[in-house]
């Protein structure tokens, strides 16, 4: 069995002695020792840990803070431990707001103290493995990307050149037929790649680091609709739109869920005399809840939640193109931003898009009886 590699430091040699001994009477806890902070940080940068034990002060040298600091420096993300006599709650505020995982205070009852110390250990060891699992996630991901842009997406590429070759070079000579077929080949091509490049764009929504800042969701559905090609280009098109509703989130990712949303109800309303497209919010069960609504062709929405799996969809290709993956997009950016995301509608009564941001994912509220 691996176990979990420990460094105890301590400027005191006997504290360091019967420490390591009270936490390797865990046999899945190998503990090394060091008697500076200083000499701890040589240590670490080629030597593999999963957790650090540190005492708060250790005159004259550097303490827990300044090796924590020193870490950050240097990009060093190992989960480090502060245990000192002191009692007090502003030592545990300072050492946690410095980036300690755990404070831990001394105890008369050494096994008492250790025992808690091992809980920590084991904590925070399953923290790493876990941590460790994502990062193998996200290369796996980043791995599928690389072959979806460059490997699988390249044979199209060439199908798609040559068939333009043919058609400009031969089609004077070509029968009618012949020419169709090419036109399907093409057609055919230009949907795989936009079947790839969705696919490529959920896998993007589920693993781009995330910066948060105020965001105009008033303002981003205005300028989107103004871009979008239908229904904004016709006289017959009513607009309703809540202003200035600012939320916290990541720009580039909401934009890309509310141009997805929006791209549907330009699409669903291209067949109606007169489309209408609002969005606003209003609050429900005491959370703030937003919302797109659109009078398209809308649907049963009795299995309305398949419609978030990649490839569903409810109406046919040919009377609405699509890949059927845009609200599968639009999911894991809600649910990025620990919201949650559900519809409403009925078959040729439109459809409303409700979601939430940061509340935890708590589902859709009731529905009033």
């Amino acid at each position: 069995m691996n176990k979990i590699p420990v460094l105890l430091i301590d400027d005191d040699k006997d504290f360091l002695t019967i420490g390591k001994e009270f936490l390797e009477d865990d046999r899945s806890i190998a503990v090394e020792t060091a008697l500076s902070a200083e000499d701890a940080l040589k240590r670490i940068t080629v030597q593999h840990f999963d957790v650090i034990i540190c005492d708060y002060r250790m005159p004259p040298g550097m303490d827990s803070t300044g090796l924590l600091k020193a870490m950050k420096a240097k990009g060093i993300e190992i989960p480090l431990i502060v245990f000192s006599g002191f009692p007090r709650e502003e030592h545990a505020a300072e050492a946690i707001k410095n980036g300690a995982a755990f404070y831990c205070q001394k105890s008369v009852e050494p096994d008492v103290q250790y025992a808690e110390m091992k809980n920590m250990i084991h904590h925070l060891a399953q923290l790493r493995q876990a941590q460790r699992m994502l990062d193998d996630c996200r290369k796996e991901a980043e791995s599928f990307s690389y072959s979806v842009s460059h490997d699988l997406r390249a044979p199209l590429r060439i199908i798609d050149s040559y068939c333009k070759i043919l058609s400009d070079k031969y089609n004077a000579s070509l029968p009618a037929d012949a020419q169709q077929h090419i036109s399907r080949l093409r057609a055919s091509t230009a949907r795989m790649d936009a079947y790839f490049e969705d696919l490529l764009q959920l896998s993007r929504a589920g693993r781009v680091e995330m910066k948060h800042e105020q965001v105009n969701l008033s303002s981003l559905v205005t300028s989107l609709l103004h871009e979008l090609p239908h229904p904004t280009q016709t006289p017959q098109y009513v607009q309703e739109i809540e202003t200035d509703v600012i939320v916290l989130g990541d720009r580039v990712l909401l934009e890309r869920a509310i141009r997805q949303i929006l791209e549907n109800s330009c699409k669903y309303t291209k067949n109606r005399q007169q489309a209408r497209i609002a969005f606003g919010r209003k609050h429900m069960e005491g959370r703030i809840v937003y919302f797109i609504r659109d009078n398209g062709e809308g649907f049963d929405e009795t299995n309305a939640k398949d419609l978030f799996a990649p490839f569903k969809r409810f109406h046919p290709e040919s009377q609405f193109p699509g890949t059927g993956i845009g609200l599968a997009i639009v999911q894991k950016i809600i649910s990025r931003h620990e919201g949650s995301l559900w519809l409403e509608s009925t078959v040729d009564g439109g459809t409303t898009v409700f979601f939430t941001l940061n509340d935890g994912g708590l589902g859709p509220p009731r529905r009033p009886q």
